[in-house]
């Protein structure tokens, strides 16, 4: 999985014992993660991938030089401690959790690049380097074609080349100041593979509809929970270093998702899984989403920070104003039968493999999912599944 969000164009004691700050962070990054997700239903209707972290940490990036109404209305939406110092040290605190384990690739890297002859101020360049470890450079934004090549080698490198031209030279200017960029990268494999000789056609139900799919299929102990109250079967899938895991949350009724989603804060809240024997059936899947957040940032009450008033006074030396013009993400996921990165066959085929006393598990037509960091409880990837015909990067 790749994520890499961009916040363009700002214009002319130890933490880790304060186990109570944190817990109410990460409720309040739940909270955040299903604010953004039902903001985006109200314009995608179909697949869609989010990476909630990185949208959470560039936003933060941009608040520790915000001031006043600025701050006031990012720190709500973020859900953010009234103290810097608290969310300070919890992003500090995350960014060093956020690495590459014996059997999976996991990296985190931000980076601001400045106009130059702008001069940032000490302490927002302090805290870019000891908070955010972000590497800084310097840059000529008005030769806009060199800069946009730039901005994007180091978005490709970043995510192993899954993230391409990310920025349009034209949204660069000589009015940019500063460029800031959070790219996350992962990619793992299943604890338990599905065989490649098991993948087949089946049919997915789209809209009043069924498509032909490849769908693999693996028997074996998986961790469950049918949840009557949701509606809706919980499975969860680990990966290799046992850092990360999928969950799929799969409604009982085809048409189900729509009111699954209705209740999103519990659904990307994984339930207590007990070990059971499962058949899964699962599509093989490609998602990735473009998508420009200040519309649906401006939904849940961020407002000045996109104007002419917006108070950016701390990122700046000699307090220039600024303000944002674009908070951009790209994410992308490949779900295959070796793991992550991101038909017509008959229900008989799968039926006579199935032992009497084995549940199914079948994600025949739409569902959501999350993967979770499991060191964290944190949802670093967040996205739906709803039409298997129109899955690919867009």
């Amino acid at each position: 999985m790749k994520c890499l969000l961009l916040l363009l164009g700002l214009l002319s004691s130890s933490f880790a014992h304060n186990h109570e700050v944190l817990r109410t962070f990460m409720t309040g990054y739940n909270e955040f993660s299903a604010d953004i997700y039902r903001e985006l239903l109200k314009s995608n209707s179909g697949n869609f991938i989010m990476c909630p972290l990185s949208l959470d940490l560039i936003l933060t990036f941009a608040t520790c030089g915000a001031r006043g109404e600025t701050a006031a209305e990012l720190k709500t939406a973020l859900r953010l401690p009234e103290d810097s110092k608290d969310s300070n040290a919890i992003f500090k605190f995350i960014a060093s959790k956020l690495q590459s384990g014996e059997n999976y690739t996991l990296s985190n890297a931000n980076k601001m690049y400045v106009a130059n002859g702008f001069e940032i101020s000490d302490n927002f360049e302090k805290i870019s380097v000891d908070v955010f470890n972000a590497e800084i450079e310097n840059i000529d934004f008005s030769k806009n074609q060199e800069a946009a090549r730039k901005i994007n080698r180091w978005v490709e490198d970043k995510t192993h080349n899954k993230i391409k031209d990310l920025i349009k030279p034209d949204t660069l200017t000589d009015l940019t100041r500063v460029v800031l960029v959070n790219a996350i990268y992962y990619h793992g494999k299943w604890v338990k593979k599905f065989d490649t000789k098991n993948t087949m056609e089946y049919l997915f139900f789209m809209g009043q509809k069924f498509v032909a799919t490849e769908m693999m299929q693996l028997t074996d102990n998986f961790e469950y929970y049918a949840s009557s109250e949701l509606q809706a079967e919980f499975l969860k899938l680990d990966y290799e270093g046992g850092d990360m895991s999928m969950h799929i949350v799969l409604p009982n009724a085809q048409e189900g998702l729509a009111s699954l989603e209705k209740r999103i804060t519990e659904a990307l809240i994984p339930p207590k899984y007990n070990f059971e024997n499962i058949s899964v059936v699962i599509p093989k899947f490609k998602i990735g989403t473009r998508i420009e957040f200040i519309p649906v940032l401006k939904a849940m009450g961020v407002k000045t920070a996109f104007l002419d008033s917006a108070d950016f006074g701390g990122i700046g030396a000699n307090q220039e104003e600024l303000k944002i013009t674009q908070v951009i993400q790209k994410a992308f996921i490949e779900v295959e039968e070796q793991g992550t990165t991101a038909g017509a066959a008959t229900e008989e085929g799968f039926d006579d493999r199935i032992i009497s006393n084995t549940k199914r598990f079948v994600a025949d037509h739409p569902f959501l999912f999350y993967l979770r960091f499991n060191p964290l409880n944190m949802n670093f990837f967040v996205g739906r599944f709803t039409s298997p015909a129109n899955a690919g990067l867009h």
